[in-house]
């Protein structure tokens, strides 16, 4: 069995009681850049300690637990069970939400605008032109922020990548500097600055920039609510898996297909669960038993 060096992140306003005693702490009370957000923390482990080349290492979120239903005996088990091939991980919850995009960075425009075109230009300046609106992303190779655990040469390439943008943000004069410090909308707070949210897509890009990264995916859409939402998420994920693996454009023509009418399918979803119609309310059932996996039939 590799070793495991899994951390959870200790913020400012996290309890260290709240945390999962299964973790070793990786202390950011001192809050020092708030600006980078967990990307600070990880980033100075891994620029000034040792690591154990075959063992795994994550630094997972204070909200590890709430996210995703998983302990750290759980993740320790999927480490232990890992290929000798696998280097990552992915403890990711539900992507529901992106599994509605074609990648991951479509997805981060819909929610912070202008993302598309800030990574866009990050990656031509990092010297791996792409055009990301071509990408297609899947559950096989999507990491949301620090949800995964990895071994050495993977956390090396994601830190090479993640410094080249931290440099570029930190130039006052550099103006795609300016960009990736504006603030755009985050969920309930006012906002945040653009480079966290394209930081949290680096992981995927690299695992679907770089075949020699092999990655394993633990239950990618098990959720603990809106599970009406999950069919046509699964569906659509499975599209892209589909195009992927057959490369035959019908895949991506339902796909979009699917995409655009996922509103009214998911409505429908959830009228027949409430209406009692039986074979949408087993498959729900069935569907939420994957976020308490030890309920599963």
């Amino acid at each position: 069995m590799p070793q495991a060096f899994v951390y959870q992140i200790l913020n400012f306003y996290t309890l260290r009681q709240a945390l999962d005693p299964g973790f070793r702490v990786l202390d950011n009370t001192a809050n020092q850049r708030p600006d980078w957000y967990e990307y600070w923390p990880i980033r100075n482990f891994l620029l000034n300690e040792s690591l154990d080349e075959q063992a795994f290492y994550g630094f997972l979120s204070p909200k590890f637990k709430q996210k995703t239903n998983l302990e750290a005996a759980q993740v320790e088990a999927l480490i232990r069970d890992a290929d000798a091939s696998i280097d990552v991980i992915s403890l990711t919850p539900s992507i529901h939400n992106s599994a509605y995009y074609t990648n991951v960075f479509l997805h981060g425009e819909a929610k912070h605008p202008g993302l598309l075109g800030v990574a866009q230009e990050f990656l031509q300046r990092l010297g791996a032109p792409v055009d990301l609106g071509k990408l297609v992303t899947d559950s096989r190779t999507e990491v949301f922020s620090n949800y995964f655990v990895a071994r050495p040469r993977f956390w090396r390439e994601w830190l090479r990548v993640n410094e080249a943008l931290f440099a570029i943000a930190e130039e006052p004069g550099d103006a795609l500097g300016e960009k990736l410090r504006a603030a755009v909308p985050y969920r309930a707070r006012a906002s945040a600055p653009m480079k966290i949210f394209i930081i949290e897509r680096m992981a995927t890009w690299i695992l679907n920039s770089d075949a020699n990264f092999r990655a394993s995916v633990c239950d990618p859409f098990a959720a603990a609510s809106k599970i009406h939402r999950t069919p046509v998420a699964v569906v659509c994920d499975a599209l892209k898996i589909a195009h992927a693996t057959q490369r035959r454009g019908q895949y991506l023509d339902l796909f979009h297909l699917v995409q655009t009418m996922r509103r009214g399918i998911t409505m429908h979803v959830r009228l027949s669960a409430l209406s009692g119609y039986a074979p949408v309310r087993q498959c729900l059932k069935r569907l939420a038993a994957y976020w308490n996996r030890d309920e599963r039939g």
